[in-house]
């Protein structure tokens, strides 16, 4: 059995640097909307970069595409309301109800398969390098991309 590495390690500092890029889209697998690129960089930030499997990327484009949906089917409803007329003029229940409700039912389903919301047992968690990866992130969007370059400092 090998030995976890520690996450306060340089390894892990390489490791956080590395995973801080954005996760490309498997092949054949294209996003129709840049609400769908923001879903997609947020779900791949769940875990390291090295830890995803091509096929777990084709569910999580899924994952992405679902939420979109439901998004636009929520913001339908919250016009519509949770009760609509029928043709004989009685309320009844809005159809987008169960629409949303199967889509999330579609998008837990693939999240619990993943383990996408298991954190507190999953071995790519315990050793924080999820949050190492958010601290790395921080620093190079705080710093710039211009202090990465090496600069000559004046002598006195």
């Amino acid at each position: 059995m090998t030995r976890r590495s520690r996450s306060d390690s340089v390894t892990a500092e390489a490791n956080a640097f590395r995973n801080a890029v954005t996760i490309p889209l498997p092949n054949g697998i294209v996003l129709d909307s840049e609400d769908e690129i923001v879903l997609w960089n947020q779900f791949t930030k769940t875990r390291a970069a090295s830890d995803w499997r091509d096929f777990d990327l084709v569910l999580l484009a899924k994952i992405v595409k679902l939420e979109a949906n439901m998004r636009k089917h929520q913001n339908i409803l919250a016009n519509s309301g949770p009760l609509i007329t029928n043709k004989r003029g009685t309320l009844v229940e809005n159809p987008l109800l169960r629409v949303i409700d199967i889509l999330q039912r579609q998008q837990l389903a693939l999240i619990r398969s993943m383990s996408l919301n298991q954190t507190e047992s999953d071995p790519r968690t315990l050793n924080s390098a999820g949050k190492k990866q958010q601290e790395t992130v921080r620093m190079i969007q705080d710093a710039g991309l211009d202090s990465l370059i090496a600069m000559p400092t004046l002598m006195n």
